[in-house]
C-alpha cells in the first residue's frame, strides 16, 4: 500500500491535481471575500453616516409683470432641504481627519410629471434661511471642506464629523394670480390644484468621503422625493436613521 501510493504521489499528474485543487480552494475564499465585501462595503469607517434629514416645503418666487391684473404673481417651487449627519466612529481606534465631502453624479431616476429638477448649494448672502434658488448657487456637484468648525453657508465640515446640507427643488412646478389679502406659501400648491401625485421624484446622487490620510469612501444614495403628504400639510420633514443600505467602498487607500 505504502508503495502504491509513494507511486501515485511521485506522478507529475499528482502534482498537478493538487496544485489545481489549491488554485480552486484560493479563488474561491478571494471569491467569497470580495462577495462579502461588495455586499457588505467597508465595516469601520472612520467617520459614519448616521442620518439624513429631509424637509420639504413649497414657495412662490414672485414675478415682475408689467401692468399686473392681480395682486400677486408667483411662480411656484417645490423644495427638499437635505441634511447629512457624519459622525466619528467610536468604533475607530486611529487618528483620522476629514478632508472633503463630495456630493457628485445627481440623476433623476424618477421624473416628475411638472417642473424641472435643480440642485443647489446654501447662499452665501442668506440672512435667514440658507437657501435662495438662484442661478449662483445652482450646482452640478458639491465639495464641503474640511475644517476646525461647520460653515454651511461657505461649504466647510468640521473635520471630525458634521452635517452638510443642500437643496433638491422642483423648480417652476406652476403658476398662482390672487388678489388675496395674505400669501401663506405652505398652501400654494393646494391652491393651484398640484397634486401629490405630479410631484413624486426619485432622486440618486454618490457621496464621497476623502481623508487627509488618502483614504477615500463612496456611497450611492436614493430618496424619493417631496416626503409624506406635501400638499395637504403643506411643509414635512422626515428623517432616515437606518443607513444599513447605504453601503460605503473604498475608492482609495
Amino acid at each position: 500500500m505504502k508503495e502504491k501510493l509513494r507511486y501515485l504521489t511521485s506522478k507529475k499528474s499528482f502534482h498537478i491535481a493538487i496544485l489545481i485543487i489549491l488554485v480552486v480552494v484560493i479563488l474561491f475564499i478571494l471569491g467569497m471575500t470580495i462577495l462579502k465585501y461588495h455586499v457588505e462595503g467597508e465595516t469601520n469607517m472612520p467617520f459614519i453616516l448616521t442620518k439624513i434629514a429631509m424637509i420639504s416645503s413649497s414657495e412662490g418666487i414672485e414675478q415682475t409683470i408689467e401692468n399686473p391684473e392681480h395682486k400677486w404673481n408667483f411662480v411656484l417651487n417645490q423644495n427638499n432641504d437635505i441634511y447629512m449627519y457624519l459622525d466619528k466612529n467610536a468604533n475607530y481606534d486611529k487618528e483620522e481627519i476629514i478632508q472633503s465631502v463630495t456630493i457628485d453624479h445627481f440623476q433623476v431616476i424618477k421624473t416628475p410629471l411638472i417642473g424641472q429638477i435643480k440642485w443647489f448649494k446654501p447662499d452665501v448672502t442668506m440672512q435667514k434661511g440658507r437657501f435662495q434658488n438662484n442661478q449662483e448657487n445652482e450646482i452640478q456637484t458639491l465639495t464641503y471642506q474640511g475644517d476646525t468648525k461647520a460653515d454651511p453657508q461657505n461649504l466647510t465640515i468640521a473635520n471630525q464629523g458634521g452635517i452638510f446640507v443642500f437643496r433638491i427643488a422642483n423648480c417652476q412646478v406652476g403658476e398662482y394670480h390672487a388678489d388675496d389679502e395674505e400669501i401663506i406659501h405652505d398652501q400654494l400648491l393646494t391652491k393651484t390644484g398640484i397634486t401629490n401625485e405630479q410631484l413624486q421624484m426619485t432622486v440618486q446622487f454618490d457621496l464621497f468621503i476623502t481623508l487627509h490620510s488618502g483614504k477615500e469612501f463612496k456611497t450611492t444614495i436614493t430618496l424619493d422625493l417631496p416626503r409624506q403628504n406635501l400638499i395637504e400639510k403643506g411643509t414635512t420633514s422626515e428623517e432616515i436613521d437606518q443607513m444599513d443600505s447605504f453601503i460605503f467602498k473604498r475608492v482609495k487607500n
